[in-house]
């Protein structure tokens, strides 16, 4: 009955298709160090489909690295504005840059495929490590930063400054290497070794893994529905009013949401292409590991972000550049940032006549736009209503009249009985003071 037990083991485990089979290996100091020798069927062409994608986004990153990089310093042959200032544009160069690391770790696994198994003490390991470990996060974070510098267009109307902004591109840039730092500062070199169908973090230390790597995975991707759902929203409901109130800023709302619609498309595309490999790792952490061909699948699904980054920044490029410049006027931007002000001017024109008969007109108004808009608007209509239909005035004739018109507003909004007063009381002393005034003998 034992041998039938042990048969029956063997045949079980002669699977090498779907199995990874460890062999021990020890380094100097004695560490047990699993390597995978040789490497299962499965895995080897689960590999080659990885390599196969790691190529190509590899090529792809590099040449759009090489170009926006020559656009960066040659700008004034192609730009009438320096396309560095383009903030959407830099985010997009660094999520690249994050896509090029990447690929260069998985390019390793042509390494692998070559040699028919993975070596944990060896340097290709540790790079491929270390490499997954900076590719990954920053892939993700710069995803996050792209729908939050969205955000803060979409509801304060206006972009970050320029040294804001760097500082928190290298911000970034320093916590990814902040995240790689950590587990080597806390168990050496290895601490990359062969962890699922290519080298990574220990499964050893699966806290390390949670919180230097899958928790800022998992909170790009959240995050970046959630900002761009708000959004999405806001932004419909301000085209709706603005469409109603028939206010000038339709067009560049609309304007602004073709440029959200420019944006979206990046995180989606992250948000696919990077969820089947963190849920995989997940459910490794909870005891369910995968079998080897779905990290292989899911690798290949990952590797593959550079080349899509690339392709949809090159059919977006012109529009993106076109859309997200900020146009002469800044009305988004002034729509946006006044959005959210309530002012009401109390606007009183007066036309004082020197027998002392006063003809006055008040006019409130309540807008929601800005003081230049408000003057505009006060400016156009100055010649309404000047003289109440009520007031007869034929009994002046041949009467030589000094007539004064003034225009004023103030900034609130009191009681009716005092705004009366204090309105007929300002322009009397104000007319007294200076005014323009026209003549004429009738």
């Amino acid at each position: 009955m034992s041998l039938v037990r042990v048969l029956s083991a063997l045949g079980d485990s002669s699977d090498g298709g779907h199995t990874l089979l460890p062999r021990l290996a020890y380094t100097n100091g004695g560490t047990p160090m699993a390597d995978i020798d040789p490497l299962p069927s499965a895995q080897r062409k689960g590999l080659i489909a990885v390599s196969v994608m790691a190529i190509l986004s590899f090529i792809a990153t590099l040449f759009l690295l090489l170009f926006i990089t020559y656009r960066f310093i040659f700008w004034r042959s192609n730009y009438a504005r320096y396309i560095g200032y383009n903030q959407y544009v830099v985010l997009i160069y660094n999520l690249v840059l994050a896509d090029f690391q990447q690929s260069i770790a998985f390019l390793l696994c042509i390494k692998w495929i070559a040699e028919d198994k993975i070596e944990a003490s060896s340097a290709a390991c540790f790079l491929q490590g270390f490499w997954l470990q900076v590719g990954d996060p920053s892939s993700g974070l710069f995803v996050l930063a792209i729908a939050f510098h969205t955000f803060l267009l979409v509801t304060m109307g206006h972009k970050l400054s320029h040294r804001v902004f760097v500082s928190g591109v290298v911000g970034l840039w320093l916590f990814v290497a902040l995240l790689v730092v950590i587990p080597l500062a806390a168990h050496g070199r290895n601490v990359f070794v062969p962890s699922g169908a290519w080298c990574w973090i220990s499964e050893d230390y699966e806290p390390l893994r949670l919180w230097t790597h899958y928790i800022w995975i998992f909170l790009a991707e959240f995050g970046t529905v959630c900002l761009y759902a708000v959004m999405w929203f806001q932004l419909r409901r301000q085209i709706k009013q603005s469409t109603i109130l028939g206010s000038s800023h339709t067009e560049s709302l609309k304007r602004l949401r073709r440029v959200i619609g420019y944006m979206v498309i990046y995180p989606i595309a992250y948000i696919v292409l990077s969820l089947p490999l963190a849920a995989g790792r997940m459910a490794t952490a909870q005891g369910q590991t995968p079998n080897v061909a779905y990290f292989c699948v899911a690798g290949a699904l990952i590797t593959s972000s550079g080349v899509v980054d690339v392709l949809l920044y090159t059919l977006t490029r012109r529009n993106l550049i076109l859309e997200s410049e900020p146009s002469q006027d800044r009305s988004y931007n002034r729509f946006m940032s006044s959005k959210n002000r309530k002012t009401d001017h109390l606007t009183t024109i007066t036309a004082e006549p020197k027998n002392r008969t006063d003809i006055t007109a008040l006019r409130t108004m309540k807008h929601r736009n800005d003081e230049e808009d408000l003057e505009h608007t006060v400016r156009d209509g100055s010649t309404d209503n000047i003289v109440q239909s009520g007031v007869e005035l034929t009994p002046m004739g041949k009467v030589y009249q000094h007539t004064t018109i003034e225009i004023t507003h103030e900034p609130a909004f009191p009681s009716e009985g005092e705004s009366s007063n204090r309105s007929s009381g300002d322009s009397d002393k104000r007319a007294a003071q200076s005014s323009r005034m026209w003549g004429n003998r009738r």
